[in-house]
């Protein structure tokens, strides 16, 4: 018990002092404002005919098609997780295996960009990415086998947890889609930070649900 109130006492204080991931932080706002004019956003997949909902089952998120084709980074950043191996089994369903082959992004503009069921993985954990470079494939990795091959994208605040721990979309990607699909530099920053303010447990939370054995 005693483990489990240090651990989450330590999560907490490291979270207060993490950019992008709590509350108001003045030194974190001024780096963004000095960064803001450097970033540049790209649509995530390349070709033609790539379509993607105005919806997403649960939670908020968007799933491309095109399949095979090039996934890009929308911005540049380091590449915090990849999920190499999928271990999705139809009979057993488990949640955490559900999206394949996976790959997180921290973004330079302090957001966290989740790929999933993807094909070919193209960029190692750990590697530093810029805007637009080619970092895996659109595939039919995960439960996607039996569904659509297709790409599922997702934007949500950093937290400091594996990204198996931490929600797969906060936010709705479609208007920033929308935008980068045109070449406007629009950035979900604001938005995440926003979202991040009004519910500030949320990374707490959804390492709590991981725990227990749910989908978070």
């Amino acid at each position: 018990m005693w483990g489990s109130v240090v651990i989450i006492a330590t999560v907490v204080s490291t979270l207060a002092s993490y950019p992008g991931a709590s509350g108001p932080d003045r030194s974190a706002d001024d780096l963004q404002r000095k960064k803001r004019s450097e970033w540049v956003y790209t649509f995530p997949v390349s070709g033609p005919n790539v379509f993607y909902p105005r919806d997403h089952l649960h939670y908020p998120a968007a799933d491309l098609t095109g399949c095979r084709q090039l996934v890009r980074a929308p911005i540049s950043g380091v590449i915090y997780d990849v999920r190499d191996t999928d271990k999705w089994d139809a009979k057993v369903d488990e949640s955490g295996t559900r999206g394949g082959l996976t790959i997180t992004l921290h973004g330079d503009d302090f957001v966290r960009y989740y790929f999933s069921h993807l094909g070919r993985l193209i960029i190692k954990k750990g590697q530093r990415v810029a805007s637009g470079q080619k970092i895996a494939t659109v595939g039919a990795s995960g439960n996607a086998r039996v569904t659509l091959c297709h790409l599922h994208f997702g934007i949500s605040r950093i937290c400091l947890m594996s990204e198996q721990n931490v929600r797969r979309g906060e936010i709705w990607p479609q208007p920033y889609l929308d935008a980068w699909k045109q070449g406007i530099n629009m950035s979900p920053n604001r938005e995440v930070q926003r979202f991040t303010k009004e519910t500030p447990a949320a990374c707490i939370e959804a390492a709590a649900a991981q725990r227990r054995g749910g989908d978070s």
